[in-house]
């Protein structure tokens, strides 16, 4: 299914929670945590972390990040963003 940059940010948005992951080099492994935070602005999504936190330091070594998300109807998305 193709989908524009809007109708990705409101599937999302609709999922309330949804789960980035990113891989933490020191430990050599995956790392899953939920997030709530979504925004699109001038064409691009953000999202909303603190710079201290590993999630930050681990998406700055490594920019490419997986995020999935499943409404409560069941419909799910999986996106490979950098």
């Amino acid at each position: 299914m193709q989908t524009g940059l809007q109708e990705v940010y409101d599937f999302v948005k609709q999922c309330g929670i949804y789960y980035l992951a990113t891989y933490d080099h020191e430990a050599k492994r995956p790392r899953v945590r939920p997030f709530g935070t979504f925004h699109l602005f001038e064409g691009r999504i953000y999202i909303e972390t603190g710079k201290s936190k590993a999630v930050s330091r681990q998406s700055s070594a490594d920019p490419r990040v997986e995020i999935s998300g499943m409404k409560e109807s069941g419909e799910w998305i999986r996106l490979e963003a950098t």
